[in-house]
């Protein structure tokens, strides 16, 4: 995991903070073609919005394909990740609630 200002980055995935508050975290993830984000869980209740691009959402072990558009919710404790098909990058616009301290405590280190 590196670090650049207002963006971490987890392997390929960048995740650049767009604004926080205590009950909330806004996000854009920026994922190369054929980028594979690590299945993880965490206590937030997560909403991804697709800018650009076609990604696969798998939650809780299905997976839904979703294009510029459209959105999908992912319960808090569940294990998801995201998948990039190969033919062009990805651009996501995520919220979390409540905030995502943990990213924000990264961006200081």
């Amino acid at each position: 995991m590196t670090q650049h200002n207002d963006t971490v980055h987890f392997g390929d995935v960048a995740i650049r903070i767009l604004t926080n508050s205590d009950e909330l975290t806004v996000s854009e993830l920026t994922l190369p073609a054929g980028a594979v984000a690590s299945v993880h869980q965490h206590p937030h209740e997560e909403v991804n919005y697709v800018v650009s691009g076609v990604l696969d959402f798998m939650c809780n072990g299905e997976v839904t394909t979703l294009h510029a558009g459209q959105a999908i919710r992912i319960p808090p404790d569940k294990p998801h990740n995201i998948t990039c098909h190969k033919e062009a990058p990805g651009v996501v616009l995520t919220a979390w609630t409540p905030s995502r301290k943990d990213l924000l405590a990264r961006l200081e280190d």
